[in-house]
């Protein structure tokens, strides 16, 4: 029983850096998010293999490799340090799976007398998965609506 146990609900740690073979899709989907939602940029890009990319479509941006993908990550978080993804739907088809979200947040002032913007924007992302690791990771928003919502 114990082994079965271990066989169906072993996760490495967060942040680990062991390759993350023994992970499902929707395993390591999950832990995508959670490692978002604490904004924890080092945990997110353990689960890239190494010479993983994302590609932000609204920005026309490519990141790949660790080294890009941290800096991504922790320059967001500091634009919204309170941003959180809700999962709405998730679709899988062989090796992607492609995820409906909100992300909401609100936008760190430019300045000291500017008040923080609130953001609510619905997003795609779709992800590439090989081997239990993130290859690539798209993320489809809306530009306009964004820049709408920070003006």
């Amino acid at each position: 029983m114990r082994l079965v146990f271990h066989l169906l609900f072993w996760r490495p740690p967060v942040g680990s850096t062991e390759r993350h073979a023994m992970l499902s899709h929707d395993q390591l989907i999950d832990q995508f998010y959670d490692c978002y939602n604490r904004h924890d940029a080092s945990a997110a890009i353990a689960l890239y293999a190494s010479d993983g990319r994302h590609v932000e479509m609204a920005m026309g941006k490519t990141r790949a490799g660790a080294d890009a993908l941290q800096a991504g990550l922790e320059g967001f978080f500091k634009m919204m340090p309170d941003v959180v993804w809700r999962e709405r739907e998730r679709v899988r088809s062989a090796g992607r799976v492609a995820v409906v979200y909100t992300m909401t947040g609100h936008v760190a002032p430019r300045s000291s007398d500017a008040a923080a913007k609130p953001v609510a924007l619905p997003g795609l992302h779709v992800f590439t998965i090989e081997n239990g690791q993130i290859i690539e990771t798209q993320d489809l928003w809306d530009k306009a609506e964004f820049l709408a919502q920070i003006a």
